[in-house]
């Protein structure tokens, strides 16, 4: 999707997830020129191969290349946000500023890989549909009927390319980079996210003493859904705040 006018902001979805994951954002494009690709595997996506937050990198640059796109802001959400400090690692100049929401930079190998091999086991042992409802009621603090089903129509669960994209995001490790970062950082957590774990956030944060943190309560896995509102006024003001600063 390529809609809106302005700096370009590129919107990175989740694991399992796909680009109409970000409709409550859209609104944005009234200040923004909003990118949001389905990464491989994902959505619409008809590349199935080679699943890896590297080659999600790689991809989202050749798509900005395509736009004659030089430079960008960056949101990620969950594994989106990997892809976002991958992008930072591979080309930094084209990197405007990085909002990384509901994400980790490093997870210990023991730990990840037992969250994943769960994950994956609960996967191969129901049909995506009950999985898709599982991932919906886990990334939510409010379980309420109505955002449960608006959860569920972020997700379009592929079993290969969740199981691909897992592995590869437990593989990550964005810490050495962290302290060298010379753009703006937005870290965004919920307090009750049961996906990712709130640390994830503040150890972020320990590498990065200049990032701005913003920690919305009463919230999970899903602030683009559970605080939409808030979301999108704390991404204005974010990407306001830092073009008056680049200008």
């Amino acid at each position: 999707m390529d809609i809106g006018q302005g700096e370009p902001v590129v919107l990175i979805h989740g694991l399992g997830s796909k680009k109409e994951s970000w409709v409550n954002q859209y609104n944005l494009s009234s200040n923004y020129r909003l990118i949001i690709p389905d990464l491989r595997g994902h959505g619409e996506s008809e590349i199935y191969t080679d699943i890896s937050i590297y080659n999600f990198a790689q991809d989202i640059l050749s798509l900005l290349d395509s736009l004659d796109i030089k430079k960008a802001h960056f949101c990620g959400l969950s594994m989106g946000g990997l892809v976002v400090q991958e992008i930072y690692k591979q080309k930094k100049e084209c990197v405007l500023s990085m909002v990384l929401s509901n994400t980790f930079s490093y997870v210990p190998t023991f730990l990840g890989h037992l969250t994943v091999m769960k994950g994956i086991k609960k996967l191969q042992s129901t049909s995506s549909e009950n999985y898709t409802t599982y991932t919906a009621k886990k990334c939510l603090y409010q379980k309420e009927s109505t955002l449960i089903d608006a959860a569920k129509k972020m997700f379009l669960i592929r079993k290969k390319t969740y199981i691909d994209s897992s592995l590869s995001a437990i593989k990550s490790n964005y810490l050495p980079i962290l302290p060298f970062v010379k753009v703006p950082t937005l870290i965004i957590g919920g307090k009750y996210d049961e996906i990712n774990p709130l640390i994830s956030s503040y150890i972020t944060k320990g590498f990065m003493p200049k990032a701005e943190v913003v920690i919305f309560d009463n919230c999970g896995h899903l602030p683009i859904l559970e605080k939409k509102e808030e979301y999108n006024e704390l991404l204005d003001r974010f990407f306001r705040r830092n073009r008056r600063e680049l200008s």
